[in-house]
């Protein structure tokens, strides 16, 4: 037995790597057994949940429990302490995140070739040149053996990569609706299957013709199986929790309250009981960096998100908890995606409380991180920066305000709006509001939007610890008549009280150029 400390498994998700290079893996065996044993049952099985969520490791632990590799498993539940008697079935595992999909056409042969490799690891020769009868070929020889297990993992990748080009994202949902009834009329040589992804696509045969495939993807014996329960962390990782408290100069718990806050909160069941669940990238991300961070949007941008948030126009200011009907959640048209249901899917929402008697779902953002990441994703979506940019611009704009500094700090503005096209620039006051706000929002600063005062409503108050920046925005006229109107309605009287400076900002949006033009006044009390 090994009795070195187990290292953090960042990154990886092949199970067999974790038991040989002594890293920590969270058991979630007991969940598998049940089942892969469950009575009267197919065993065929859908499940989806966001990326970097532990679904690769999940698929790769199959593959070696259907492997018959027992000897992987002697510190873990289905090993120490149950009946499995540990066949070796023959498994057919395809990764469509590594398979070709930029075409209909690389899809089909880079899935051909992935079929032809499995079967020479098994010293088959494929004589058949299409995808569908080359798999029949290869699963009829396999079950000679003994019943074939499949393992699918990113079954919607060829689709979901091409959202924002929907012709081709159709012409690989045809590839897969050919290859998935293929899999359908092979039901009687399969042992098991599984199959992950992000999104549930309606029009798609593996969801039609398979009629026993079982959806986990909400079921509550499911709920617990990716992410890491409050027990899980504590109990896999106490010494890394310690270093992590050591390193920051607080307490255990104030370092577990932290975690929580920034990367717990995640639910995947109706089931109000069943615990919420940690994203476990980002606990081990912070245990091996020891610091509290946005891991998440660092390990990946999703384009098919950036690119739908600009066709559906969401609202940019996303504070309040959403409800949303129990049949949002169902399969999803890749032809007219709800913007709500995917985002639950995908982990950017989430499930906060499920009414019943209404059949509703609350939905939130599961914890800071999230929320910090997704405000980056509008940001994108909306001023077609890149994230280099919105970062370099979000720290000058704290600097400058920490220094009054408002010349850099418009700069940065007009920066970050240069790169929205003129054609897509919105006639729409609450559109520029809500640009303004998220971009406070980043900045860490709370602003209020519609601050009312005895003469009105200002557009936009930003308070601070020794300056208040009062907001009015103009269109197609001129920052000065937008300061005028502040000083007309005098929305800054309310905040002379508090002896802070306060700024007067004044900012036009020429619709003619499509353009954006700010003044700004200072007046120190």
């Amino acid at each position: 037995m090994n009795n070195q400390p187990k290292r953090l498994g960042l990154n990886y998700s092949i199970f067999e790597n974790f038991v040989k290079e002594n890293r920590i893996y969270v058991d979630k065996t007991h969940i598998i057994y049940d089942l892969i044993t469950a009575p009267n049952n197919a065993h065929f099985y859908f499940v989806s949940r966001p990326r970097r969520f532990g679904k690769s490791l999940f698929i790769s632990t199959l593959k070696a429990i259907f492997s018959g590799k027992k000897e992987l498993f002697n510190e873990y539940w289905i090993g120490k302490s149950s009946s499995y008697d540990w066949p070796q079935h023959p498994v057919i595992h395809l990764d469509f995140g590594g398979i070709a999909h930029k075409t209909a056409t690389d899809l089909a042969q880079s899935l051909y070739n992935t079929i032809n490799e499995v079967a020479a690891d098994h010293g088959i020769i494929l004589p058949y040149l299409t995808v569908e009868d080359a798999f029949k070929f290869l699963v009829k020889e396999l079950s000679k053996i003994d019943k074939v297990v499949l393992l699918i993992d990113e079954y919607d990748k060829p689709m979901v990569d091409h959202i924002g080009n929907l012709p081709i994202a159709e012409d690989n949902r045809e590839v897969l609706n050919s290859f998935y009834t293929t899999v359908k009329s092979l039901e009687a040589y399969w042992r098991a299957i599984f199959i992950t992804g992000v999104s549930k696509f309606s029009k798609t045969s593996l969801f039609s013709g398979l009629n026993n495939l079982q959806e986990l993807s909400m079921d509550p014996i499911a709920a617990e199986l990716f992410g890491y329960t409050h027990e899980e962390l504590v109990t896999y990782f106490p010494t890394y929790i310690d270093d992590l408290a050591k390193h920051l100069g607080i307490t255990k718990q104030a370092t577990l309250d932290s975690m929580k806050i920034w990367y717990d909160g995640y639910r995947f069941s109706k089931d109000m009981q069943k615990q919420q669940m940690y994203s476990p990238l980002s606990v081990v991300a912070c245990l091996k960096a020891k610091e509290f961070a946005n891991y998440w949007f660092n390990t990946g941008n999703p384009g098919f998100l950036i690119a739908l948030l600009r066709a559906k126009g969401m609202s940019l200011e996303t504070n309040e908890p959403i409800e949303v009907p129990l049949y949002g959640f169902n399969a999803l048209d890749i032809q007219n995606i709800p913007l709500l249901a995917l985002l639950a899917q995908t982990g950017y929402l989430t499930i906060v409380n499920y009414d019943p008697e209404m059949e509703t779902f609350t939905l939130d953002y599961p914890n800071k991180e999230i929320r910090e990441s997704f405000k980056n994703y509008l940001m994108q979506a909306f001023t077609y920066a890149s994230p280099a940019v919105i970062g370099t611009e979000i720290t000058l704009m704290k600097r400058a305000l920490t220094h009054k500094n408002f010349e850099q700090f418009c700069l940065s503005v007009k920066t970050l709006f240069a790169g929205i096209p003129h054609n897509l620039h919105i006639e729409k006051e609450a559109y520029y509001h809500s640009l303004f706000h998220l971009m406070f929002d980043l900045l860490g600063m709370k602003p209020k939007p519609q601050e009312a005062t005895s003469r009105g409503e200002s557009d936009l108050v930003l308070e601070a610890a020794d300056s208040v920046m009062v907001f009015e925005f103009t269109f197609s006229k001129s920052a000065q008549d937008a300061l005028d109107q502040i000083m007309h309605k005098k929305y800054h009287e309310k905040y002379m009280h508090k002896n802070k400076a306060i700024i007067l900002v004044g900012i036009n949006i020429n619709f003619k150029e499509k353009q954006l033009e700010f003044e700004w006044l200072q007046q120190s009390m």
